[in-house]
């Protein structure tokens, strides 16, 4: 490609953000207009320094990722853990335990909007257990069988989300992430909240992990799947891991817009997955067809991109990034963490051109 048509590319991609920093308020070409992303504008100039980057080196990226997912991934892997392990920390300092997104409600719901990013995140979680039908499963099972339901947290994390699983629904809950350092201290903050006996944290591999088949009522994932090379293997292991009778899988993941996507679309999502060590993107519609074939009814795949607000949830991120403490946290760790922040913007980018979706759904296991 020339330089003239890789400028043009660039600009192409950066128009959005131009036209976001003069409009504080964005809209998708599916959808009426969204909520004001305020914080989104002061970064707009780092998101354009940090867009234009050479496109010959995206595409290097994204062959890269790819064939580390037709290897098995074990690069990816150990790229993952060593990411989290490095900016968990800061964002457990800058955001608290939940490392997702938040809900602030569609439609009506929009009075919600003044919550906090914590009360949010909390919101997504009562979201996601309300679609997955925890509350009605725990209750069901207690009362037929006399035990606590058994819940799985997939990526959990630092275990936020797995206390406010046990804590909520009196639930016993594992939690299983690639990084040793997210496992630690998911351990030192459930004892510090006693919570240790209901609650258990080990370094597994979600493609292979040494837990028990049928062990598991419901496999919660929020915002993690989007790591995983081989979707069909996943979804298989869950499957293997929940209970015949009564078991699901309730996701929220990063996906793509179905079908064909735009040369500069393809471009942001290979560096976000380079920067975020993220194999190819698949659609909310790819998941969903994946299901019959590992054993789940078919399920019906939710856009939940508006409810969460990403242009603001992004925004934030990159203003946080942006403040000396954390500049100074970012490049002690390396070049990781100055991508992190860039692809933050990307994200956001993704969200306001309508190409990047927050997807949700729920599978259950298909009776004989």
């Amino acid at each position: 490609m020339s330089m003239r048509a890789q400028r043009l590319a660039t600009s192409s991609l950066l128009t959005p953000i131009h036209n976001q920093h003069k409009d504080p308020t964005y809209s998708s070409s599916s959808s009426a207009a969204a909520a004001p992303s305020s914080s989104f504008a002061p970064v707009a100039p780092f998101a354009t320094s940090m867009a234009a980057l050479p496109l010959a080196s995206t595409r290097r990226a994204g062959h890269s990722l790819r064939t580390q997912a037709t290897k098995g991934g074990d690069q990816l892997f150990d790229n993952i853990a060593d990411f989290y392990d490095s900016l968990s920390g800061i964002w457990e300092r800058e955001y608290g335990e939940h490392m997702h997104h938040g809900w602030y409600g569609e439609g009506e719901e929009k009075s919600k909007s003044q919550i906090t990013v914590q009360q949010a995140q909390v919101a997504l979680m009562e979201e996601l257990a309300k679609l997955g039908g925890i509350k009605e499963l725990a209750e069901q099972i207690m009362a037929t069988e006399g035990r606590r339901i058994r819940i799985l947290d997939v990526g959990c994390g630092i275990g936020g989300a797995s206390r406010w699983l046990a804590n909520t629904f009196d639930a016993d809950v594992t939690g299983i992430s690639l990084s040793p350092t997210q496992i630690a201290r998911a351990t030192e903050l459930a004892k510090e909240k006693q919570l240790s006996e209901r609650t258990d944290f080990q370094v597994q591999n979600a493609l292979s992990s040494t837990l028990p088949d049928g062990g598991f009522d419901v496999v919660w994932s929020l915002e993690m799947a989007e790591h995983i090379p081989d979707r069909d293997t996943f979804l298989k292991e869950i499957h293997r891991m929940l209970n015949k009778k009564h078991g699901r899988l309730a996701m929220v993941t990063w996906c793509k817009r179905d079908g064909m996507l735009d040369f500069d679309e393809e471009i942001a999502l290979n560096y976000i997955s380079e920067w975020y060590n993220l194999p190819r993107w698949i659609s909310m519609e790819r998941w969903a067809s994946l299901a019959p074939g590992a054993g789940f009814e078919s399920p019906t795949p939710l856009d939940w991109s508006q409810g969460v607000r990403p242009m603001q949830f992004w925004g934030d991120i990159l203003v946080t990034s942006l403040q000396p403490k954390n500049i100074v946290g970012l490049l002690q760790i390396g070049d990781k963490g100055v991508k992190a922040g860039a692809a933050a913007a990307l994200m956001a980018y993704g969200f306001y051109k309508d190409f990047i979706k927050f997807g949700a759904m729920r599978m259950d296991v298909k009776q004989a």
